[in-house]
């Protein structure tokens, strides 16, 4: 386990749990990306035997403890991603950035069709469905984000 690595993943899920948090207009609150999910993402695509199904446990508990979501439902979502991801992780590295942000937009959509599924099979969540729009937004950042998260891996790990 390669210090550097362990120190630039923990870096780069303060910077996404910020991201997540950033205060934005009403207006724009619906095209907020999962920052948190596409930071997952990036750190099991590149360390996938630094990072595997144990970061669910604490990224989850931490993202249900800051949205107020009963505990362990970011932890089941973000392990059921974490699986996929692990699972596809040889095609990500033959597809275009184009063909990668679909990819990303299904498993965003997934996160979310599984988060809202869970909570209305425990409590009847009385806020909105935001399923179509933050998965969009995620894919549409996904190549900027994917291409910092190689430079910044590359440079640390080579």
């Amino acid at each position: 386990m390669n210090l550097q690595s362990f120190i630039l993943g923990a870096s780069f899920l303060f910077v996404g749990f910020t991201l997540e948090h950033l205060p934005m207009p009403e207006l724009l609150l619906w095209f907020q990306p999962l920052w948190i999910l596409l930071v997952i993402t990036i750190l099991v695509l590149n360390a996938p035997g630094l990072f595997g199904l144990w970061l669910a446990i604490p990224a989850g508990l931490m993202m249900d403890a800051e949205m107020g979501t009963l505990l362990g439902t970011h932890v089941f979502t973000f392990a059921v991603h974490i699986f996929l991801v692990q699972l596809l992780s040889r095609r990500f590295g033959v597809y275009n950035l184009v063909q990668q942000a679909a990819l990303v937009w299904l498993l965003a959509l997934g996160h979310q069709v599984l988060r809202h599924w869970s909570n209305q099979l425990i409590v009847e969540w009385p806020h909105p469905v935001q399923l179509w729009m933050p998965p969009l937004a995620s894919a549409l950042v996904w190549p900027w984000l994917y291409s910092i998260g190689q430079l910044l891996m590359r440079r640390i790990l080579a």
